[in-house]
């Protein structure tokens, strides 16, 4: 028997989650062990492994193809979550489960609360956002962790694949009107123990502290890695969300303000700036 059993064990979140000694009484399980779509397949694991917790990682995250795949987007954010927390509830063991600032419209200027009201403008935000409602209904007692803009080692999202793309290319347009909170998810394993250890249950955000545009972010790597390599030469162009050749809907502004997790652990995100450094030097060894 393991302590943490880990859904969605292939991704980028428990890819971190697995490399963090807190949490090394663990199992994994992905596709094809495990199809959460299947509320008979979580129940074999969970009644075969008798975990303590479920750290619930997987997800469908791509917010472009989500539009036009809402069957299967709401397949696995929203029906397949019901199913992990109705098993959950039934075997009374402790639900972990991660959504993200999608769930708000995000046309305010201003840091987003658990308690503010959502309304999300992506069939994405839309499809996280039902998964929440139904762990609320289900199983209330669950751990709901919202986080924005993620990146780590394994991602195959832009924040995390920017330090190749800039190694590669000789120019880059990267959007600089859309403000939000970069997440790194090595700091979502530790904020995920530490809310554990206070044995939180509800709705709580955890970002990196510093609200920036996707345009700092992609300067700040190129900055960081012409310290190794001063004849790095990429070119980053600021443009338009309008002029981008992505016609998703996305939020304006979705900054996660992160004082209840303050106020429950006693820990501050660390900045994005010092997150961004470690996934460098992480991601180039």
């Amino acid at each position: 028997m393991a302590r943490f059993l880990i859904l969605g064990g292939g991704g980028m979140l428990a890819y971190a989650i697995k490399s963090d000694p807190l949490f090394a009484d663990l199992m994994s399980v992905d596709l094809p062990e495990c199809d959460i779509t299947r509320i008979e397949n979580i129940e074999e694991i969970v009644s075969k492994h008798q975990p303590k917790y479920i750290i619930n990682c997987a997800a469908y995250t791509d917010v472009v193809k989500a539009e036009t795949e809402k069957e299967l987007a709401i397949l696995v954010n929203a029906e397949a979550v019901k199913n992990i927390a109705v098993i959950s509830k039934k075997y009374k063991i402790k639900l972990v489960h991660y959504s993200t600032d999608f769930v708000f419209k995000g046309d305010k200027n201003i840091a987003y609360t658990e308690d503010m009201p959502m309304n999300a403008v992506n069939h994405y935000g839309h499809s996280k956002l039902l998964g929440e409602q139904y762990i609320k209904d289900i199983y209330p007692e669950t751990l709901v962790i919202r986080v924005s803009w993620l990146y780590g080692p394994k991602g195959k999202n832009l924040f995390s694949k920017l330090p190749d793309l800039i190694k590669e290319k000789s120019a880059l347009q990267i959007i600089h009107d859309q403000m939000g909170k970069t997440t790194y998810t090595f700091d979502v394993a530790t904020a995920t123990q530490k809310l554990l250890e206070t044995e939180a249950t509800g709705v709580y955000h955890f970002a990196n502290e510093g609200v920036i545009s996707r345009f700092d972010f992609a300067t700040m790597v190129r900055d960081i890695l012409k310290r190794a390599n001063k004849d790095l030469n990429c070119d980053i162009k600021p443009v338009l969300a309008a002029d981008f050749p992505d016609p998703t809907p996305r939020p304006t502004w979705s900054a996660l303000c992160c004082d209840k997790y303050t106020e429950k652990t006693g820990e501050k995100p660390r900045w994005w700036q010092d997150a961004l450094q470690d996934f460098i030097e992480k991601y180039d060894r």
